[in-house]
């Protein structure tokens, strides 16, 4: 079975893939972790029986089939909050060494700020990220603006979702792992894996510790904002999906 697991940043998308990975021999496993996949040609994407990358959508459909698609959904601006506190985490160094923008403003900025910011492409990041990565990018203008209005974005969104074979959430990694293994055939792992915890924050080599915000009226406003579109899809993928 060729398989490809379409990865939502802070989703608990590490674990699985991870776990995943201990499945399928090396060769069979495509390197490419981002949506660079136009760097393979059509004949060595088709040798590979292993896909996991931060994608979206039309990125996936181009991927050689028939493949069993999954992806993993969290509450929206929990979403968020972890990933500017697992960028904080990064160390200066480790920042420096790989030029990591994103991690960079973390550390520059209160979270406040953070949501504000319009610079080094964070608002594809944390602006209805669920929402955008399943439009794709022939949906997003050069400045990552929708240029669909919010019900068709939402009904585009939604109706992309429906194509993925399992859907699973980090509120029920349990549910999520038992489907998987019984799709792929494969043992339940026990324990679970669970990757990049934050408490492993300066535990592990280029993190370090970070002490989290008191999240005030202005920020939840804020992330309000930013999840006005992921909160409706990912509840409506709740009472869909959730096992």
């Amino acid at each position: 079975m060729r398989v490809a697991l379409f990865h939502i940043p802070k989703t608990g998308g590490t674990s699985l893939h991870d776990f995943l990975s201990t499945h399928f021999p090396a060769p069979d496993i495509c390197p490419e972790r981002f949506r660079s996949f136009g760097r393979f040609s059509p004949e060595q994407l088709a040798a590979y029986r292993y896909f996991s990358a931060h994608m979206d959508f039309a990125t996936l459909q181009s991927l050689p089939g028939p493949l069993y698609t999954i992806t993993i959904m969290r509450e929206p601006k929990a979403r968020i909050i972890s990933l500017y506190y697992f960028w904080r985490s990064h160390s200066d160094e480790t920042i420096e060494k790989l030029n990591l923008a994103g991690p960079r403003l973390a550390k520059q900025l209160g979270l406040l700020e953070f949501l504000k910011t319009q610079a080094h492409g964070i608002p594809g990041s944390i602006n209805n990220t669920y929402v955008r990565t399943l439009l794709g990018h022939s949906w997003s203008g050069q400045r990552g603006q929708l240029l669909l209005n919010d019900g068709e974005a939402l009904r585009v969104a939604m109706r992309n979702l429906l194509t993925i074979d399992t859907v699973g959430f980090v509120e029920d990694m349990p549910g999520l792992f038992t489907e998987v293994c019984q799709r792929l055939s494969v043992p339940l792992p026990d324990p679970l894996p669970w990757a990049r915890s934050s408490k492993e924050f300066g535990l592990t080599e280029g993190s370090e510790r970070v002490e989290p915000e008191e999240i005030t009226p202005e920020i939840d406003a804020r992330l309000d904002h930013l999840t006005r579109l992921d909160r409706i899809l990912y509840e409506n993928a709740r009472r869909m999906f959730l096992r």
